[in-house]
């Protein structure tokens, strides 16, 4: 992203946290870009896709708290937590409303916003998303691991191995090897080598995740979804299973469902003409 013009930097203060938010666009309705977990960002995960946005929409792609650029402070990272620092976000920018898209942990989010604000969500997009299941696949073994020291060390190990970092973007984001660049590669490597690298994403399984199930289950209240709400989904997704996008689908009213054939938890990044067609597509319906 940085080395696209027409975009500029907000840095903001929201819940006494620094917070860096790219945007661009000036006309339009606005639309909110909430990326994913792990070691993700605004820039990682949308900077194939903000800029045709913004040609007709005003668009916000924020790092969120313990992401990117934005400050880390020592803190329980928590669903409900993202859910507040979005509503104070919107506050800060002076929007009464605006279009969610939400990647992963970034669709949690916004589908929780959508729940708690529903007044300030004009239009719903989740995409390969955390919040539409109840449950973790292999659940037990996923609790365990979050809870072990395995979680942390799985961070270090890739912030030593290069190859390592390649063969998980390979293994669980990206289907098609052509595009997992390098660049990407190196760019995500990097990330890794931080000293904060993980940690807010640790923080957030650790605070959602319990034995049983989720300790925020946002699929019982799918009846509630008014908005329209488009679902985008890898049909090759691991971390999150197609089953679980096509089971939303079939629960809130009305929604869309497209499923991005052969990708795997990053169809934007993968995929990005496709995918911002789409959407384009579904907010100017």
């Amino acid at each position: 992203m940085d080395n696209i013009t027409n975009i500029n930097i907000l840095k903001l203060t929201i819940k006494n946290i620094n917070v860096q938010c790219y945007t661009a666009g000036e006309m339009g309705s606005p639309v909110i870009l909430l990326h994913g977990g792990g070691v993700d960002s605004a820039n990682i995960s949308w900077s194939e896709v903000i800029e045709p946005l913004s040609k007709h929409h005003q668009v916000f792609a924020p790092d969120l708290p313990g992401y990117g650029k934005s400050e880390r402070p020592d803190i329980e990272y928590s669903l409900s937590f993202y859910i507040d620092f979005v509503k104070e976000l919107m506050s800060e920018l002076n929007l009464n409303s605006a279009s969610l898209i939400g990647l992963s942990l970034g669709g949690g989010i916004s589908l929780g916003v959508a729940l708690e604000h529903p007044s300030k969500v004009e239009k719903l997009a989740l995409v390969d998303s955390w919040g539409i299941f109840s449950k973790l696949p292999f659940h037990q073994l996923s609790y365990w691991y979050t809870k072990s020291f395995l979680n942390e060390l799985s961070y270090a190990l890739s912030a030593k191995s290069r190859s390592f970092v390649k063969w998980t973007i390979l293994n669980s984001l990206i289907g098609d090897s052509s595009k997992a660049s390098e660049e990407l590669v190196d760019q995500i490597h990097e990330v890794l080598k931080g000293p904060y690298a993980g940690k807010a994403f640790i923080s957030f399984q650790r605070s959602e995740i319990n034995r049983k199930g989720l300790n925020t289950n946002l699929t019982e209240r799918y009846s509630e979804i008014k908005m329209p709400t488009l679902i985008i989904h890898g049909s090759h997704d691991t971390t999150v299973p197609v089953k679980y996008a096509k089971e939303a689908h079939a629960s809130i009213r009305d929604s869309q469902l497209y499923i991005m054939e052969a990708c795997k938890h990053w169809p934007q990044k993968e995929r990005p003409e496709e995918f911002t067609k789409v959407v384009k597509a579904f907010l100017t319906s």
